[in-house]
C-alpha cells in the first residue's frame, strides 16, 4: 500500500482534530493545556514531515500491545495466587481432618494428650460427637487391638441389616484406611499411640501405678538385671544350642553333639536378609523356606530378635505391662545382638548353611562378616572387641578375631569348601514400614523408635549396591503391596551385574534418601512426595474419591443401628 502526501495530510489533520475533541471533553473542568499543546505538537510534527506519521501509529500500537500484556500478566499473577490460596486452603482442612488430634493435657503440665483411635475413627466417619456412636468406638478400639472375636462383634453389629455381609466388609476396610492414617503421623509420640490402644481405661489417666512405675524405672532394670544376670547367661546358652540342634526345642536338656554337616558336592552357604525394621523379611523368609534347597538343609537360623523374646531379663520386665516396652527392647539389645553374633560365627566356623537375618543397616560388619566368611574354611575366629572409641575419640571396630589356621581336610579327607556367600534384600516403602513396626508392638509387644526404623531403612537401601558387589547371588524384593506374594525387582547372578526391573528399583532409591528424622508421612520424602502421588497407597487407599461415599453410607447404616440399640437399652431400663 502506498501512502501519498495529500493522504498523510488527511491523516495528520483527522488525528489532531480528533485527539483534540477527546481532550476538550475529557479535560474540559480541567484545563490540561498541556495535553492539549502536546497534540498540536504531533499534528505540526506530521503535517512538516508525513514519514513521521507511521512513527506515531507504531508509538500508538506498542502503548496499547504493553498495555494489554501488563493486564494479561496483572490477571494472570492474581488467578495464580487466588489458585494457590484456595489448594493451600482446601489442603489445611483436608489435613484438619485427617490428621489426629494433638493438644497438651490441662489436668498435667507438660503431659500431651493423642486423640484415641476410637474417636478418630468416629471423627472420620463424620460423628461430631462420639457419644452418637459408643458401639462404633467399641468396635475400632477392638480391631485395633486385635482383640479375639473382634471380626465376629462387627458381623453381629450388622446382623439385622438386609446387607449386612457388605456392610461387614465396607466398614473393616474403613477401619484399615483409618490405621494407614492414624499411625501417618506424630511419630515422635508412637509410643503415647501404643500405650494409648494398649490401655484398658477409656480415658488416658496418669495413674499413681503409671507415675510410680516411672520414676523407679532405672531401679526395676537395675535389680531386675542383677537378678538374673546368671540365668540370663545359661539361657542364650541354651537358645544357641538349640538353634545350632544341639539342644531339644521341647526341652532344655542338652543332647549328644552333633557333628559338623558335611558338604561333599557342594560348598556350604551362608544366605543375608536385610532390610530395614517392618520392610516385610519374615515374610520373604518364610518364602525361602519352603524352597528346595533350604527344605532338606539342616540350616542354622539367626535372628537377634529371636534372642531377644527370649531372654529372662526382657521377659521379666515386659511382663510387668507396655509401659516401658521401648525402653525394655533398647536395653537387651546389645545382649541379644551379641548372642547372634556368637551363634553366627560358631554357625560358620563348623561349617554350617546359615541363614542371618537383620537390617544389614552397619556396612562394616556386613563387610567384615563377609570377610571373614571368605576365609573360614582356612582359618578359626571368634567374636572381637566390637565397636569401641578411644580415649583420643579414634573409633576402632573388630567384630572378628582370627585366631588360628584350620586344617584343611576333613575327617573324610577331603577339603573344605569355601562359603557362597548370597544376598536377599527386603525393601519397601518407609511410610508402609513405621505402620507394620506400630501394629507390630500392638500385638507382639515389641517396639522400636520410629527414628531407629527410618534410619535402618535408609542406611541399607544406600548399602545395597555395594553389598551385591561383595557376594556371589544376590536377589531384590519389594513388599509394598499391601496383600499378595514379595515382588522380585533385583537379581545378579555370580560376577554378572545387577539386573533390575526398571520401573519398580526407584524404591530403593527412594528409601535411600528419605528423611530419617520426619514426623509424618508429609516430611518423609523431598518434594514431590512420591509417598502422596498417585499410584501411592496414601494417594489411591487413605485420599480415595470414593471414601466419602462409603463413609456416609456407613454412617447413614451405623446412625441406624445405635438408635436401635438405644432404644432397646431405654425399653429394659
Amino acid at each position: 500500500m502506498v501512502v501519498t502526501k495529500s493522504d498523510s495530510l488527511i491523516f495528520a489533520t483527522d488525528y489532531g482534530k480528533q485527539k483534540h475533541n477527546e481532550d476538550s471533553r475529557n479535560n474540559n473542568n480541567n484545563g490540561d493545556d498541556e495535553q492539549s499543546e502536546f497534540h498540536q505538537n504531533t499534528l505540526q510534527l506530521i503535517l512538516t514531515n508525513p514519514t513521521n506519521q507511521s512513527i506515531v501509529m507504531q508509538r500508538e500500537y506498542s502503548g496499547n500491545r504493553t498495555s494489554t500484556y501488563s493486564q494479561i500478566l496483572v490477571v494472570s499473577s492474581i488467578g495464580l495466587m487466588i489458585a494457590a490460596a484456595v489448594h493451600y486452603r482446601l489442603r489445611r482442612i483436608r489435613d484438619s481432618k485427617i490428621i489426629p488430634r494433638l493438644r497438651l493435657s490441662h489436668k498435667h503440665k507438660g503431659h500431651e494428650k493423642l486423640e484415641r483411635f476410637s474417636h478418630y475413627v468416629a471423627r472420620q466417619m463424620g460423628f461430631k460427637d462420639r457419644r452418637e456412636c459408643p458401639n462404633l468406638c467399641k468396635l475400632a478400639a477392638e480391631y485395633i487391638s486385635k482383640s479375639e472375636c473382634c471380626e465376629e462383634d462387627i458381623y453381629s453389629f450388622f446382623s439385622e441389616e438386609p446387607d449386612a455381609d457388605t456392610l461387614f466388609i465396607k466398614l473393616v476396610e474403613e477401619f484399615e484406611r483409618c490405621i494407614l492414617s492414624y499411625f501417618a503421623f506424630h511419630w515422635s509420640h508412637a509410643d503415647l499411640m501404643i500405650s494409648q490402644i494398649l490401655s484398658a481405661d477409656a480415658e488416658p489417666k496418669r495413674k499413681l501405678k503409671q507415675i510410680v512405675m516411672a520414676a523407679t524405672r532405672e531401679q526395676r532394670i537395675k535389680r531386675v538385671t542383677k537378678n538374673l544376670k546368671v540365668a540370663r547367661v545359661f539361657n542364650t546358652l541354651v537358645e544357641e544350642m538349640k538353634a545350632m540342634g544341639l539342644a531339644s526345642a521341647d526341652d532344655s536338656q542338652c543332647t549328644e553333639v552333633m557333628a559338623p554337616v558335611a558338604h561333599k558336592d557342594r560348598s556350604p552357604v551362608l544366605l543375608l536378609m536385610g532390610g530395614g525394621m517392618g520392610a516385610g523379611k519374615s515374610t520373604v523368609l518364610k518364602d525361602i523356606l519352603k524352597e528346595a534347597f533350604w527344605a532338606g538343609a539342616d540350616s542354622v537360623v539367626i535372628e537377634a530378635d529371636a534372642f531377644k523374646e527370649s531372654d529372662v531379663i526382657y521377659r521379666a520386665l515386659s511382663s510387668r505391662g507396655h509401659v516401658d516396652m521401648i525402653q525394655t527392647a533398647e536395653l537387651v539389645h546389645q545382649s541379644s545382638t551379641d548372642a547372634a553374633s556368637s551363634l553366627l560365627v560358631t554357625a560358620l566356623n563348623e561349617g554350617r548353611d546359615v541363614i542371618m537375618d537383620g537390617t544389614l543397616s552397619w556396612v562394616p560388619f556386613v563387610v567384615q562378616t563377609i570377610t571373614m566368611a571368605r576365609n573360614v574354611h582356612r582359618h578359626h575366629y571368634r567374636m572381637g572387641a566390637g565397636y569401641k572409641v578411644g580415649d583420643d575419640g579414634v573409633i576402632t571396630e573388630n567384630y572378628w578375631e582370627r585366631i588360628g589356621e584350620r586344617q584343611q581336610l576333613q575327617e573324610d579327607g577331603r577339603r573344605r569348601k569355601p562359603y557362597r556367600i548370597e544376598l536377599v534384600g527386603v525393601v519397601c516403602d518407609a511410610y508402609l514400614a513405621v505402620i507394620r513396626g506400630i501394629r507390630r508392638a500392638i500385638m507382639c509387644r515389641r517396639a522400636v523408635r520410629v527414628r531407629s526404623q527410618l534410619r535402618s531403612h535408609k542406611r541399607f537401601a544406600d548399602a545395597f549396591p555395594t553389598y551385591c558387589s561383595l557376594v556371589d547371588n544376590a536377589r531384590l524384593y519389594c513388599t509394598n503391596a499391601l496383600e499378595g506374594s514379595p515382588k522380585l525387582i533385583g537379581w545378579k547372578e555370580k560376577e554378572k551385574t545387577l539386573l533390575v526391573d526398571t520401573e519398580e528399583i526407584d524404591c530403593l532409591k527412594r528409601v535411600g534418601g528419605l528423611n530419617e528424622n520426619a514426623d509424618s508421612i508429609y516430611e518423609l520424602y523431598r518434594q514431590p512426595n512420591p509417598a502422596c502421588e498417585t499410584g501411592s497407597i496414601w494417594k489411591d487407599i487413605v485420599l480415595s474419591p470414593s471414601r466419602f461415599n462409603i463413609q456416609q453410607e456407613l454412617k447413614y447404616s451405623i446412625q441406624k443401628v445405635e438408635r436401635s440399640k438405644q432404644h432397646l437399652n431405654n425399653t429394659k431400663s
